[in-house]
């Protein structure tokens, strides 16, 4: 959980590219940089448009499925809590807005 956009609501890893970063190499670093851990991508998804005009918010989101090696999650600063949550169990948490979309997106939801 990322309290900073959405207080108290659920998300996944994410982050942004940084300039002339492949979106690949940021989807890892994001992974590490918020866990710990070293992921793998398994597979990409769609590109996902979500458009938040409560909060003035416009995002295209690259979803991909990644693996890791472990489930010992060192949080950074980040992130307040984490769950390892299987897919047909996501729609009990209060989730970011287009979460739904980004799991569609990859076909695990």
């Amino acid at each position: 959980m990322n309290d900073r956009i959405y207080p108290g609501k659920w998300s996944f890893c994410s982050g942004y590219v940084k300039e002339f970063e492949a979106a690949e190499d940021t989807v890892l670093r994001e992974i590490e940089e918020e866990t710990g851990l070293k992921g793998a991508i398994e597979r990409k998804g769609n590109l996902v448009e979500v458009i938040d005009g409560e909060k003035q918010r416009h995002w295209i989101v690259a979803c991909y499925l990644c693996t890791v090696p472990s489930d010992e999650v060192r949080l950074c600063h980040e992130n307040t809590e984490f769950r390892w949550v299987l897919p047909e169990d996501i729609a009990q948490f209060d989730l970011v807005p287009g979460l739904e979309k980004d799991l569609k997106a990859l076909g695990v939801a």
